[in-house]
């Protein structure tokens, strides 16, 4: 089945049908839809679907002695879905924990085991079980990009770094966060990440802590985050190549569209769509001469009408074995005087196949937005270790997994974001039902004790008190009759 061609106009940030109709990224305010499962339910059943507990133990993720380590989890896991921090939560009337504080820091910072490996498995699992099925495997595509992970007002953060943001156009305090992800077009499913620290001395802001065994997963993550990107990307696309190795497509942008990572990758049998960089320090050889971008644009056979200019299949490889691309040049939406380009390997794919299969990089960028603005991966725990960082973060794209999984199920038509406020929305309902039973007690007590009427006068005025209510609070006292 071949990639669906595009039509209308060329939109390089494609929408997926869960973002047509509510702006670009997603729709946070929550709709009132009756029959919504609890969220305890829907975490027990997504764990003990995908088998959670068993891939903890394969991870050798353990506890030598307290609470077992699927309840701290699902303490820390269901979090963001109280709106409450974790001091809140514990005080509260029915905490989900009866543990302390202290027991989830310790989870975060010295939980053995991997959670690298934990989410490679999860994902693998979530695919082959929840996703393949359903869609054919050439619709699935890699994608790598890394994003800001901002501490601003941190000091003693454990490899922290100064780094440059080239989105804001300023320096940042903090960690870029490399991530590798499966997508379909539909569904993005995050397989692995690195926080990065600076690779450069002058721009490392905290030391790694120096006590840790070199010879273990806790000192080899810290010496990663401090090498260079590309190399950490491949190491994170080996290991995902190893648990998923049927998808042979990778997407990315500007940033990574070096010809050398771009020759890597083929090594690795994988296909290539990526954007490329306006630079005169890259060169492509085209009709017998080494040529840079723009000039490779001067050369082309242009086309009057229509988003897409031109393309040319170009060698990557000036020395040595070649490696032939196509690289397609669309105008641009915002300035239609400017272009940009696009590269694949595969010379199969058509001009259009080439464009709208770029267009499923966009799902990564939904993908951040998520995490940092609705699941709080900066704001829930201000931790100092780098292996609490890697522990919560991990925590936070498990959950984002489930929700792609319930999003991916359902047929309604909410974004991730009110799927979140939906799970929010039923543990404030739980609240409201307890003090609904506690009111509506008390009035028929009160009723009872000082009009002395008999059962059936008080259920005659409880009717009539109910009846009198607002549409949406006489719903929640009819279900509260029936289930009492």
């Amino acid at each position: 089945m071949k990639t669906p061609l595009l039509s209308g106009r060329i939109d390089l940030r494609k929408k997926t049908n869960h973002h047509k109709e509510r702006g670009v990224f997603m729709t946070i305010l929550p709709e009132n839809l009756k029959n919504e499962r609890t969220l305890l339910p829907m975490f027990s059943s997504f764990m003990k679907e995908f088998k959670v507990n068993q891939l903890f133990r394969k991870c050798h993720m353990n506890k030598k002695k307290g609470f077992p380590v699927k309840d701290v989890f699902q303490m820390i896991f269901l979090l963001v879905f109280t709106q409450k921090n974790v001091a809140g939560l514990l005080q509260s009337r029915h905490p989900l924990f009866q543990g302390k504080k202290d027991t989830l820091y310790r989870f975060l910072h010295k939980t053995s085991g991997s959670w690298r490996k934990l989410l490679f498995l999860l994902s693998t699992k979530v695919v082959s079980e929840a996703l393949l099925p359903f869609t054919s495997l050439k619709r699935y595509t890699w994608v790598v990009d890394d994003s800001p992970y901002e501490r601003p007002r941190s000091l003693k953060v454990e490899g922290l770094s100064r780094f440059y943001d080239h989105a804001q156009g300023r320096f940042s305090r903090g960690f870029r966060m490399l991530t590798l992800g499966l997508t379909d077009g539909a569904t993005f499913i995050p397989f692995a990440f690195s926080l990065l620290s600076s690779h450069q001395k002058e721009n490392q802001l905290c030391p790694m802590d120096a006590s840790v065994d070199g010879r273990n997963k806790r000192a080899r993550l810290r010496k990663e985050s401090q090498e260079k990107a590309p190399d950490v990307f491949f190491n994170l696309l080996d290991g995902a190549l190893k648990h998923c190795p049927l998808v042979s497509t990778i997407l990315f942008d500007s940033w990574f569209s070096f010809p050398a990572l771009i020759r890597k990758c083929a090594l690795r049998g994988l296909s290539v769509v990526c954007m490329l960089k306006n630079t005169p320090k890259i060169y492509y050889s085209f009709g017998g001469k080494v040529l840079s971008l723009s000039s490779l644009f001067t050369r082309i056979q242009k086309r009057p009408h229509g988003n897409i200019i031109g393309s040319g299949v170009v060698n990557l490889n000036l020395t040595g074995k070649p490696l032939l691309a196509r690289i397609v040049f669309v105008r641009s939406e915002k300035q239609k005087s400017q272009w940009l380009a696009l590269l694949s390997t595969d010379l199969s794919l058509s001009e259009d196949e080439i464009v709208t299969l770029y267009g499923k990089r966009w799902d990564i960028e939904v993908f951040f937005k998520m995490v940092k603005s609705v699941l709080k991966l900066t704001r829930e725990f201000q931790v100092r270790s780098y292996d609490a960082l890697v522990s919560h973060t991990s925590i936070v794209f498990i959950r984002y997994i489930m929700l792609a999984v319930i999003a991916r199920r359902n047929t309604d038509p909410r974004t991730f974001g009110e799927l979140f406020y939906a799970c929010y929305d039923e543990i404030q309902d739980i609240t409201l039902m307890e003090a609904l039973t506690l009111l509506l007690e008390l009035l028929k007590t009160t009723i009872k004790q000082i009009l002395v009427l008999s059962e059936e006068k008080v259920k005659e005025l409880l009717i009539y008190f109910v009846n009198s209510l607002p549409a949406w609070l006489r719903e929640k006292v009819l279900l509260l009759n029936c289930e009492s």
